[in-house]
């Protein structure tokens, strides 16, 4: 299957104007839970018959998004699922150390060069999931595809904040000193996506001119994408640059004091890619899991989660924003597949060594 270039999306609005908000009728974090399937008969899946064992799945964060996916599952099929969690990186590292004795059925990774790589190595079953025709049409890589997504925005803590910024830019002004922080690229897929994207959208010259900004204002690297927010939500700093919308937006839903700014020069929405590895030793529990994932049922998960379902007919939570919301950088996937490496290898030697 052919993947296609970010700037292409637009010509989609008539499927992805579906993805407009709809209420969930509720402040509390009970809230996302009601938020709506769709009405598309079509992207309605029944289990196969005949399924039985287990599967093992890798999953990136977040838990509970993990959780209820593998619990619906099992509830419909009666497979189990054994799960082994963690961020991209630890992901990739087990998948790495396991390369000649495959442990995993199912993968799914919140960067996109990663699971790229694994298909480019023939690691990934060739297999088109159920619906996949109408995901969105960025989100369809060869022998993987991206299942949901969350753009990266600056999360600000208004009570800690000088002001609320509007761009990148904005937090290399004096008043945001030492305020600032960022996941770690080297444990954060998603990190690591945004600084490819703007390299390949700015060019080099323009991104490494912003982060020498913000490093010369004091912006720290911290952990993951969760201990970053952590650590913004409690108000040691101000903001996070890069940081997951669905994360934030559901600690604004349990009254935490943030709030999510979209970028105004553009940011990523990082389709979380999900594949089969070629070596699964239950291929057709894996098969139905991964359909499963592309369904009414799985797709509606990722909506109460605050993800951006790959489904355009499916809804986004109450409180989050569309795909059609956000403006993005112009650039490819393959642009951020080819030239991931090379560009973390420059950042941290620039920044982090």
């Amino acid at each position: 299957m052919s993947r296609f270039p970010q700037k292409i999306i637009a010509a989609f609005g008539a499927a992805a104007a579906l993805l407009a908000l709809v209420g969930c009728g509720s402040a509390q974090p009970s809230a996302a839970e009601s938020a709506p399937e769709t009405t598309s008969s079509e992207l309605d899946w029944v289990a196969p018959k005949g399924l039985e064992g287990s599967i093992t799945f890798y999953s990136a964060n977040p838990q509970g998004l993990t959780d209820a996916l593998t619990a619906k599952f099992t509830e419909l099929t009666g497979v189990q699922v054994e799960v082994f969690a963690g961020e991209t990186g630890k992901i990739t590292a087990k998948l790495d150390a396991e390369w000649e004795n495959p442990q995993a059925d199912v993968v799914y990774v919140a960067s996109w060069a990663p699971a790229a790589k694994y298909a480019a190595d023939d690691r990934a079953l060739a297999y088109e999931p159920f619906g996949v025709s109408t995901v969105t049409p960025a989100w369809a890589g060869d022998g993987f595809t991206g299942r949901d997504g969350s753009a990266l925005a600056l999360v600000v803590n208004t009570n800690a904040a000088p002001s609320i910024p509007s761009d990148w830019a904005d937090l290399t002004k004096p008043e945001f000193k030492n305020l600032v922080l960022m996941p770690d690229p080297r444990e954060s897929g998603t990190a690591r996506d945004l600084i490819a994207a703007m390299v390949a959208a700015w060019g080099e010259e323009r991104t490494w001119k912003l982060f020498d900004g913000l490093f010369a204002n004091g912006m720290t690297v911290q952990g993951a994408n969760g201990p970053a927010l952590d650590s913004v939500t409690a108000g040691s700093a101000a903001v996070v640059f890069g940081g997951v919308d669905y994360s934030a937006y559901s600690a604004i839903a349990k009254g935490e004091s943030l709030q999510v700014v979209l970028p105004a020069s553009g940011t990523t929405v990082s389709p979380r890619p999900v594949f089969i590895l070629k070596d699964s030793k239950n291929p057709e529990a894996a098969k139905a899991f991964v359909d499963f994932m592309f369904s009414n049922q799985g797709q509606s998960i990722s909506a109460q989660k605050f993800m951006i379902p790959a489904q355009p007919s499916v809804a986004v939570a109450d409180g989050a924003k569309s795909l059609t919301d956000v403006k993005q950088l112009d650039f490819t996937w393959e642009d951020v597949s080819a030239t991931s490496k090379d560009v973390l290898a420059t950042f941290t030697s620039r920044y982090l060594s």
